[in-house]
């Protein structure tokens, strides 16, 4: 007795692994089986983020000092580097550099290690690194008009 009833447990067990097969394997068929799947659902690139880019038309197109901010976030994207030395390479008056260097840290477009100390070097943020495309496409635009 105990051979006939250990035998249908087998069977039994087998049955329920091969529906759990089935379900994975239905699963597969869509490519949703696995949460880390790297295959990407929404597509290929993502755009940038409609509030970056309104703060960007705000920041470079909308206001007088626009020009200027454009011109430093390009310097730094290609040096990172003091107000002193955007003041010479812009030929900037130096008061005009730091003020338009505070409205773009105080929006998150650039970054500074040590924003006290004089000689202090600014980077452009990882923001701006990762959606530079965009500046530059304000930039074309501005730049047709």
């Amino acid at each position: 007795m105990n051979s006939i009833d250990s035998d249908s447990n087998i069977k039994k067990k087998d049955k329920d692994n091969h529906h759990k097969d089935d379900r994975i394997g239905s699963g597969s068929e869509f490519g949703n089986e696995d949460p880390n799947n790297k295959k990407s659902t929404v597509g290929p690139d993502k755009s940038v983020d409609p509030r970056f880019k309104r703060l960007l038309w705000y920041l470079i197109a909308s206001t007088r000092g626009g020009v200027n901010r454009a011109k430093i976030i390009n310097f730094l994207s290609e040096s990172p580097s003091n107000a002193n030395q955007l003041s010479i390479q812009l030929r900037l008056d130096y008061k005009t550099i730091i003020h338009h260097l505070d409205v773009l840290k105080k929006n998150g477009l650039i970054i500074t290690e040590n924003e006290e100390s004089y000689g202090t070097t600014y980077f452009i943020s990882p923001l701006i690194e990762k959606n530079y495309s965009a500046i530059k496409e304000i930039m074309a635009t501005i730049g047709k008009k």
